[in-house]
């Protein structure tokens, strides 16, 4: 697949990040083995907390199982609205009605953590954010992410949407 060296990068960083920043965060971690999903180490892995631009890995997963469905391709178009095109930073800026490749959407959204772009691709891929968001969750509930919820494609804020450690380490062997 054109998109797995990125991706498994992409992973690389996520599950890292916490352990590199320290002891200073408060979000809850987790550390487990990739090859067989066994928990090496972990903080308060199942407490709720906030998933902010995590949830952009839900938003490339329901995306790489449309594109799998055959429902999409990596060369189908996105085309920007007026909703994602208002969403806040960080952002790429397109105007609505500007049209992109899903793969360089994908690109944009997890490298620039684009929010304008992630919400463009859950309105192209499901036809509205809630449709998308309920995929979302749908998708959660297939692995097992038992303390999750989505309601948007790019994390920004909603007491709504909310995530455990331990859910994003079964996201995160889903999408390897």
């Amino acid at each position: 697949m054109r998109y797995r060296h990125f991706l498994k990068l992409l992973l690389a960083g996520a599950v890292a990040l916490p352990a590199l920043a320290g002891p200073a965060l408060a979000n809850p971690t987790i550390v487990f083995d990739l090859e067989n999903g066994k928990i090496l180490q972990h903080q308060e892995a199942f407490k709720r907390w906030y998933p902010a631009s995590l949830t952009k890995l839900m938003t490339a997963y329901v995306t790489f199982r449309a594109i799998a469905a055959g429902e999409v391709r990596l060369d189908s178009p996105i085309k920007v609205t007026k909703r994602s095109a208002s969403e806040p930073p960080s952002k790429m800026g397109f105007k609505p009605g500007s049209v992109m490749r899903l793969d360089n959407a994908l690109k944009m959204m997890l490298v620039k953590s684009a929010n304008d772009v992630a919400m463009a691709v859950g309105e192209n891929i499901a036809g509205s954010q809630a449709a998308f968001a309920e995929r979302m969750n749908a998708e959660a509930r297939r692995l097992g992410m038992t303390g999750s919820h989505f309601v948007n494609p790019n994390g920004l804020f909603s007491p709504d949407q909310y995530t455990t450690a331990r859910d994003l380490g079964l996201l995160v062997m889903a999408i390897r």
